[in-house]
């Protein structure tokens, strides 16, 4: 959650599949069970070099407000996740204000050239919104031990803490990550690539738009020239055996477990 927060607000996009930021953490435990981050950034590469001076002056206050959303999003807080999307944003273009014309251009320049790379160049509380809805995972480990080891957990940033989590708020977000599983049956996919370390072929996602990584559990996907990399060469349509899980109605999985036919043009 540290990791995305900084690349938010430094570079204004999301982060990219397993991208963390630079960072270097200086831990000390407090008293058992917990740990104190009175530094947690520090500039080791270019990467960060223009929005150091953003984050330098709003950081800390910044990953209350952002880790504070995610919590409170899984937690079924639906409310308070808009409050904080606008205070940063808030922070974020004030901090921005104060900067000099050569830093506010340099950050211009940034903005210009991630547009040139994405179909849509996305406002900075779109990017929040995006981000924390795809940070379930992040917030499940974070309450991991809370009502198993520890009672509850608080995390705080500069002057502002985060409220506190307890028993019941952790069940509550380990909850919101647990898949609806629909029955198996045949569903027609378009191929976008493959992954063969994690048996993912990505797919375009067959109820909105986007993509997806699905999971295909058939020992055929093993073979040399198997007809799910072939297909994915040619961005082909396949018809496959499957199931679907839901999360919060949203579609989050795909698990295939046999290959059945490809499909001709857009039939």
């Amino acid at each position: 959650m540290v990791s995305d927060c900084i690349i938010i607000f430094s570079q204004m996009r999301l982060p990219k599949r397993g991208e963390r930021a630079p960072l270097v953490l200086k831990v000390r435990e407090a008293e058992a069970g917990s740990h104190n981050t009175p530094a947690f950034y520090q500039e080791l590469s270019e990467l960060l070099a223009v929005g150091v001076p953003i984050v330098s002056a709003i950081g800390p206050e910044i990953l209350s407000h952002y880790v504070s959303a995610i919590l409170d999003r899984f937690r079924g807080k639906g409310d308070a996740v808009e409050a904080a999307i606008a205070k940063m944003a808030e922070m974020h273009r004030a901090t921005v204000e104060g900067m000099t014309q050569m830093q506010r251009d340099a950050l211009e320049a940034l903005d210009r050239k991630d547009a040139r790379q994405h179909e849509e160049h996305m406002g900075l509380q779109e990017i929040l919104r995006r981000a924390i809805e795809a940070s379930g995972g992040a917030a499940v480990d974070y309450v991991a031990p809370v009502g198993r080891s520890v009672d509850t957990a608080l995390f705080k940033a500069g002057g502002r803490a985060v409220g506190t989590v307890n028993k019941e708020d952790a069940d509550a977000i380990r909850e919101s990550q647990k898949l609806d599983w629909k029955p198996l049956g045949e569903l027609p996919l378009r191929t976008d690539g493959f992954k063969f370390h994690s048996n993912g072929l990505s797919v375009e996602n067959p109820e909105r738009d986007g993509y997806m990584m699905a999971e295909v559990n058939d020992p055929a996907f093993y073979e040399e020239s198997n007809a799910y990399t072939m297909a994915a060469q040619k961005r082909g349509r396949i018809m496959v055996l499957a199931r679907k899980g839901y999360k919060n109605g949203a579609l989050a999985k795909i698990q295939i477990v046999n290959f059945v036919r490809e499909l001709d043009g857009d039939a």
